[in-house]
């Protein structure tokens, strides 16, 4: 996939999420925010919501939102507090997908 054609695949996913989950930021982190992105590579999406959700239940909306996109997404669905709680914790996804992220959008 070529740059122009991930970036253009970006825009449409954020917008998608933004609609279906109304989050307080969504961020692109692994390979395809560190620029080492390869052909067989997905997206990797860290989906920060405000309030008390159901984590599951709300990635699962997200992702029949997504279908069409013409690329493997995964979505991680963490809240507010999840990230004050968990963000700079060893071992957990928050941390690296905090530190290395690309905001794609912020309220």
């Amino acid at each position: 996939m070529t740059r122009s054609k991930v970036e253009k695949t970006l825009r449409e996913m954020t917008e998608r999420i933004v609609h279906v989950a109304n989050p307080a930021r969504v961020l692109l982190f692994g390979s395809a925010a560190t620029g080492k992105m390869t052909r067989n590579s997905d997206l990797d999406v860290l989906v920060v919501v405000r309030g008390t959700i159901h984590r599951r239940q709300m990635a699962q909306k997200i992702y029949r939102n997504l279908h069409g996109l013409g690329i493997s997404i995964d979505v991680v669905v963490a809240t507010e507090s999840d990230v004050k709680k968990f963000g700079n914790r060893n071992g957990s996804i928050l941390k690296p997908a905090l530190q290395q992220g690309r905001v794609l959008y912020e309220a």
